[in-house]
């Protein structure tokens, strides 16, 4: 059985790596170390863009399938979930996956767009970490109180 679980996991552990692909002083100081031989640190840049586009397509997809579970439930007239489409878990979701999707699509046309507008986009990371820990610890909406 599929545990929901592991896919939070998943994509916590990709927040946490994002960042960390893009730190040019501690990249450089790792790769100048014997570290450098077991992590491929000069590929930091490509295992940033990677690590996104994968974030972003697990939680687009994770968003799809909520739709349709939920969407398939309230047809058929349960009014729980139903309600669950405006619900604070729900909300911060959108907010979550309109963010990344927003990075990801300057992301895409970051060599036709202003840098500084790819640059300033990124940088709404800290918001989406924000709300990340608002939707992942929201424990009294999962339990049901």
């Amino acid at each position: 059985m599929f545990n929901s679980s592991y896919l939070i996991c998943s994509v916590l552990f990709q927040m946490a790596l994002i960042p960390f692909t893009m730190s040019r002083y501690t990249i450089a100081t790792f790769s100048s170390s014997k570290l450098n031989k077991y992590l491929p640190l000069d590929k930091a840049l490509r295992i940033h863009i990677h690590l996104g586009y994968t974030m972003v397509s697990i939680v687009f997809s994770a968003t799809i399938v909520f739709f349709i579970f939920f969407g398939l439930s309230c047809s058929e007239g349960e009014e729980a979930f139903c309600d669950k489409f405006t619900s604070e878990i729900m909300i911060t979701g959108y907010c979550i996956l309109g963010i990344l999707l927003l990075m990801a699509g300057t992301a895409f046309f970051r060599h036709s767009i202003p840098y500084e507008l790819f640059y300033g986009v990124h940088f709404i990371f800290l918001a989406m970490y924000a709300i990340a820990v608002a939707h992942t610890f929201d424990i009294a909406q999962r339990s049901g109180k």
